[in-house]
This record gives structure tokens, sequence and C-alpha cells, in this order.
């Protein structure tokens, strides 16, 4: 892997120092690390993003991230262009199962199943490959998803600019015209 595709915020935890009773995680990023995200999700600034997490094993071969993190972000007005500032407090939970596990879940290519959607279940297991889990990654994905995508500064209107200048009202035909002529003859 390259150095410039590297995440910006790494956290690996390797699973064997993952304790029956879990592992709690602290994060706070330093200022490379903000940086980097903030360029990657398209922000002004990223003046904190901190938080805390426990890793605990899960279903006898996966493992179940949760945490919550505080982050201050500027981004982009999307009418003005403006900076808006906001204050993002978040609790998130995760879950890994080994990525083998999820494939024979999925069944062979091709072959028909039932797929049963529960809008009210957590988020489908993560897959996880190695004997680690970038926790980063996680909680950068966890910022990205809590992004306002459409920043509005208060009070910030978007007025649409009508020119009349140089517009022409375009003449159409009328279709029926034909049939009107030969209805006359008649």
């Amino acid at each position: 892997m390259s150095t410039d595709m590297a995440p910006e915020f790494h956290i690996v935890i390797p699973l064997s120092d993952v304790p029956p009773q879990g592992r709690e995680i602290a994060f706070e990023a330093d200022e490379e690390q903000r940086r980097g995200l903030a360029a990657r999700f398209d922000l002004i600034e990223l003046r904190s993003f901190k938080g805390t997490g426990t890793l605990r094993p899960w279903r006898r071969i996966g493992y179940a991230l949760e945490g919550r993190f505080e982050a201050d972000v500027v981004q982009a007005c999307v009418v003005s262009l403006e900076p808006v500032e906001a204050r993002l407090t978040e609790r998130f939970k995760v879950h890994f199962l080994p990525a083998e596990y999820l494939e024979a879940d999925a069944g062979a290519p091709g072959s028909e199943r039932e797929i049963v959607i529960d809008p009210e279940s957590d988020e489908p297991p993560e897959a996880m490959s190695g004997n680690h889990i970038d926790v980063g990654e996680v909680l950068a994905e966890q910022l990205a998803l809590s992004l306002d995508p459409y920043p509005r500064k208060q009070g910030a209107v978007f007025e649409e600019v009508v020119s009349d200048e140089g517009e022409v009202e375009e003449v159409r035909p009328n279709p029926f015209a034909v049939l009107e002529k030969l209805k006359k003859n008649d």
C-alpha cells in the first residue's frame, strides 16, 4: 500500500489484545490526522475529534465496537460557501464478523435467497480479515455519516437569478392547426 493511500486516522487493535470483558479505547485525533480527515471529507476544518469506545467479543467469532465521539467541524455553506460551524456528538455500534463467515452466509453465487430486511435492526456486520481491527477507520466512517450533507449558514437564502433580457418567447405551431383547416373545408 502506498503512503498516499494510507488512512488518515489509524488505531489498529490486535484481536489478541481484546479480553473477554472487552477493551476500553480512548482516542483524540492530532492536528495532522484532523487535517487529513478534513481533506478526505471536504471540510474547511476539523477542529477536534475525540471519544471513547469498547471493543469486545461478539457471537463467539466476531467483535462489537460501541462508543461515542465528539467533533467540532467547519463545513462550507451550500448556498453562500461561508463557514458553518457544528458540534457533533454521536453514539455508534458496529459489529464485525470474519469475511469468510459473511461470504459463506451469502450463499453460492447465482443461488436465490430470500432477503429479510428489518428496518429496526442494527446495521449488518462488517467483514474483518486478519487478526486486527482498524478502529480509527471505523471512527472516520462514523464521523462521515454524522456530517450534515447540506450545511446551511443561518439566514442563507438561495435566490434564483432570472434574466428577462434578450428572452424571446418561442412560438410553437399548434399541431392541431392542420386538422382545424380540414374541418373548415368540410
